[in-house]
C-alpha cells in the first residue's frame, strides 16, 4: 500500500516538473523541460489564474497539467481546455517554455558608439553624384568657349573671302602654266565681272564710246547705296550741264557723294594704277547719272533732269563664252542692235563685245578694255 502511494506521489511529482508545449496545428503534445527560464515582466494580478498563451497565437490557451484524458466539447471548439480571454488581455505570468512565434522579426542594430549608423535594407538609394573640382570645371569652360571662339573666326574669314572671289577681288582661276580654260558662265566670278560692264539699249544710245567720261559712269554704278546720301543745291552752276538744274526753291532733294568714294571705285574697276581726272558725270545729252563735280565741298552733287529721252530702239545682248589664261579672263558677249529712225549705224555697232579683265596686284580683276569683233 505504501509503496503504491509512493509511486502516485511520484508521477505527481514528475508532472508537475513538465509543462505540455501544444502544437495547435498537429494537435500532439510535446512535454519540454522546464530547466530553461526567462525573464517574466510583472503586471497587474488579475482575479482569475494565470493560464499559459501560445505565443503569437492569440485567442489560443495552453490546457493545464492533467493526468485525465479530456474531449472538447462542441462549445469548446478552436480553443484547447482553458478559459477564453480577450485577445487584448496580457497575461500574467510567461510561459517558461520554448516559445514558437511565426511572425518575422526585423534584426536589431546595435549602436555602440555615438554616431549614427544607417540601417542598410535592400532600397538603399545610391550615393549621391560628386561633381567634379571647380577648377575642372572651370577649364572646360574656357575650353568650349575657345572652340566657339575659333568656329566663329573661321567662320567670318570664308564669308569674308566668298564675297571678295564674287566681287572679283581675290581669286583662285589664274594658271601657272597659261593654258586656255573655258569658264562656266553662271559661276559667280563670271556673272560678276559681266553686271559691272554690261549696258542697256538707253545707256548705249546715251554713249557709246568706250573714254573716262565713260569710265566715271561705270565707276559711279559700283557705288554701294549706302554711301549716297542726301544733300543741298549749296554751289551747283546751273549753267555747266545741259538738262540739269539744282535750286532750292525746288522740292527736289539732291543725292550726293564724297570724291573719295569715286576714286575708290575707279581703283577697284580699272586698277589701282589707274587715275581718271574728276569731272561731270552725265552721258550725253541725257538724263543718266547727272552728278555734278564741286570741288569746293569735295563731293559730286545731283542735277535735276526736266526732259526724260525715250527711244524706241531695241537690242539683243547675250554672253557667250568666258575663258581664262593666266592671270586674264575675257568675257565676250554678242550684241545686235535694230535701227530706228534719228539713229545711224556708226554710233551703234552690231558684232561681239570683247570685254577683258586682268588680274592686279591686289588681286582685283581690272576692266581694262573693250573692242568690237565682227560677229
Amino acid at each position: 500500500m505504501n509503496q503504491e502511494q509512493n509511486q502516485q506521489s511520484s508521477n505527481v511529482t514528475n508532472s508537475q516538473n513538465t509543462i505540455p508545449n501544444v502544437d495547435v496545428s498537429s494537435g500532439v503534445n510535446t512535454t519540454i523541460p522546464s530547466t530553461t527560464s526567462l525573464p517574466t515582466t510583472p503586471l497587474t494580478p488579475q482575479t482569475e489564474q494565470p493560464v499559459n498563451t501560445l505565443v503569437g497565437s492569440p485567442g489560443v490557451i495552453v490546457a493545464p497539467v492533467s493526468n485525465e484524458p479530456t474531449d472538447a466539447s462542441s462549445a469548446d471548439k478552436g480553443r484547447v481546455n482553458g478559459v477564453v480571454r480577450d485577445a487584448t488581455e496580457v497575461p500574467q505570468t510567461l510561459s517558461q517554455t520554448t516559445r514558437i512565434n511565426p511572425t518575422v522579426v526585423a534584426p536589431k542594430v546595435n549602436v555602440t558608439s555615438d554616431s549614427t549608423v544607417p540601417l542598410v535594407t535592400e532600397n538603399t538609394l545610391p550615393n549621391q553624384l560628386e561633381l567634379p573640382p571647380k577648377k575642372s570645371r572651370k577649364a572646360k569652360v574656357v575650353i568650349i568657349l575657345l572652340i566657339l571662339i575659333i568656329a566663329g573666326l573661321g567662320f567670318y574669314i570664308y564669308q569674308d573671302y566668298t564675297k571678295d572671289l564674287a566681287r572679283g577681288e581675290c581669286s583662285l582661276l589664274v594658271a601657272s602654266d597659261n593654258t586656255l580654260r573655258e569658264l562656266d558662265l553662271n559661276s559667280s566670278i563670271v556673272q560678276e565681272l559681266y553686271d559691272k560692264v554690261k549696258t542697256t539699249i538707253r545707256e548705249d544710245v546715251a554713249y557709246h564710246n568706250f573714254d573716262d567720261t565713260f569710265k566715271l559712269y561705270l565707276a559711279y554704278r559700283q557705288i554701294p547705296n549706302s554711301d549716297i546720301y542726301d544733300s543741298h543745291c549749296n554751289l551747283f552752276d546751273n549753267s555747266s550741264m545741259s538738262n540739269f538744274s539744282c535750286d532750292d526753291t525746288l522740292s527736289f532733294v539732291p543725292k550726293a557723294f564724297k570724291v573719295e568714294t569715286l576714286e575708290r571705285e575707279v581703283k577697284k574697276l580699272f586698277g589701282e594704277s589707274v587715275t581718271i581726272e574728276n569731272q561731270n558725270i552725265v552721258l550725253g545729252n541725257s538724263c543718266f547719272a547727272g552728278f555734278q563735280y564741286i570741288p569746293e565741298r569735295g563731293e559730286y552733287v545731283q542735277g535735276y533732269c526736266g526732259q526724260v529721252p525715250t527711244t524706241t530702239y531695241n537690242a539683243d545682248k547675250e554672253l557667250i563664252s568666258a575663258t581664262v589664261q593666266g592671270d586674264t579672263i575675257i568675257l565676250k558677249e554678242n550684241v545686235r542692235y535694230y535701227s530706228a529712225v534719228g539713229i545711224s549705224g556708226d554710233q551703234l555697232q552690231n558684232g561681239v563685245y570683247v570685254h577683258t579683265f586682268k588680274l592686279d596686284n591686289n588681286y582685283h580683276y581690272a576692266y581694262v578694255d573693250r573692242t568690237v569683233e565682227a560677229a
